[in-house]
């Protein structure tokens, strides 16, 4: 098998592996601080934490993966994302929460930031954006198996904490397999190139964070939102994999569409997509075959400005500035994250629970006019 294939073999069997782990991690955290009694605006708060993770440590990880090699590096940040879940079962303060969580985000991002760049570093402009959408599929389609365990391990005590655990660890195997295949680059450290570099490509970076801001409210929020309508823990933890289903079924003909058509358009599409589906949530809600419906082509279209918004990215970059721009990729999402959770979850506690639906759907809006406004004949 050629280099370039066994690269991306094990970047899309680590990419799943991982997938499952955390698709039983964000609504179990969530559903966990519910039951707890807490508020719907620090359970915001504490999921906005990734958010602070990435301006502090996210611009320094092209150098981390040029000094170590990307296979190193993730097979660290999956170690270390490991020990932080572990960590959050058995430390029981709330506030402890949060420091935790910051390395469990950073860890997390340190993998975003390296498997996104060995992706890119082996497509072409013939094939990104089906390479990207088989990333995204494996990513997604394997996230939305993770609530599907809690419905056999529960969501309390130890298994499911430790579940996510040996899923992370096990990510490293692939990796270890592909380590000689894995891409080199050249350092362009510090939080100063990551900044810099946000002003070449601001449509691809504006998207990161816009999916930033959405993407864990989704997947953390909508289960306490269908929790709050009346839905049990089991299921309202489905609701994850609704989106994740969308996202599996939707990823590959939008990466076709992003190899066949403007993506800057594209895009614009999938953000207004968001807003329909956004209006169209509280009508459904009381059916839950429609609700899981609506989530289905909801998410699954919305999911997809991140990785349309990748494909842009390889476009735009190359050579030793790729890690540098996956690095800023991931950072923008980040910066998404610091305010979007906190913004949806205080929504969804001031108006219980609709103001969570207003603000993604407010989200999707505001950067379909930010497209419009940009470049309104292309669009």
């Amino acid at each position: 098998m050629s280099a370039p294939r066994t690269g991306l073999v094990a970047i899309l069997l680590t990419i799943s592996v991982y997938g499952i782990g955390m698709g039983l991690t964000l609504p179990l955290l969530s559903l966990t601080m519910e039951n707890m009694g807490v508020s719907g605006t620090l359970n915001g708060l504490n999921l906005a934490t990734g958010g602070l993770a990435a301006l502090l440590v996210t611009p320094l990880m092209p150098a981390g993966i040029a000094r170590l090699g990307a296979a190193k590096f993730m097979t660290a940040a999956l170690t270390f994302a490991a020990g932080a879940l572990l960590c959050l079962h058995f430390v029981a303060s709330l506030w402890a929460w949060f420091p935790i969580r910051f390395v469990l985000s950073a860890s997390l991002n340190g993998l975003f930031v390296a498997t996104e760049f060995w992706i890119n570093a082996i497509a072409d402009e013939h094939n990104r954006g089906r390479y990207v959408a088989l990333y995204s599929v494996c990513l997604t389609g394997s996230y939305a198996l993770g609530p599907l365990v809690l419905q056999f391990i529960g969501t309390t005590g130890l298994a499911p904490f430790a579940a996510g655990a040996v899923l992370l660890i096990s990510a490293t195997v692939p990796i270890a397999l592909a380590r000689r295949h894995a891409p080199k680059t050249q350092a362009q450290a510090g939080h100063r190139a990551v900044f810099g570099i946000l002003k070449d490509a601001p449509v691809a970076f504006a998207a990161a964070a816009v999916f930033g801001a959405i993407d864990v409210g989704m997947a953390g929020l909508l289960p306490v939102y269908a929790a709050r309508q009346g839905y049990s823990d089991a299921h309202a933890a489905l609701a994850v994999s609704a989106l994740s289903l969308g996202a599996l079924l939707l990823q590959f003909p939008l990466g076709w569409l992003a190899d066949h058509m403007a993506r800057e358009r594209l895009l614009a599409l999938c953000a207004g997509c968001g807003v329909v589906g956004a209006a169209l949530t509280p009508l459904a809600v009381g059916n839950p075959v429609t609700f899981y419906l609506v989530l289905i082509l909801w998410g699954g279209i919305v999911l997809g400005i991140y990785s349309v918004a990748l494909t842009l990215l390889g476009e735009r970059f190359s050579g030793p500035s790729m890690a540098t721009a996956n690095a800023a990729f991931v950072m923008s999402y980040c910066l998404g994250l610091l305010g979007g959770p906190a913004l949806e979850g205080a929504a969804l506690q001031a108006w219980n629970p609709q103001g969570l639906i207003v603000v993604l759907g407010g989200i999707c809006a505001g950067y379909f006019g930010f497209l419009i406004m940009r470049r309104p004949r292309s669009l």
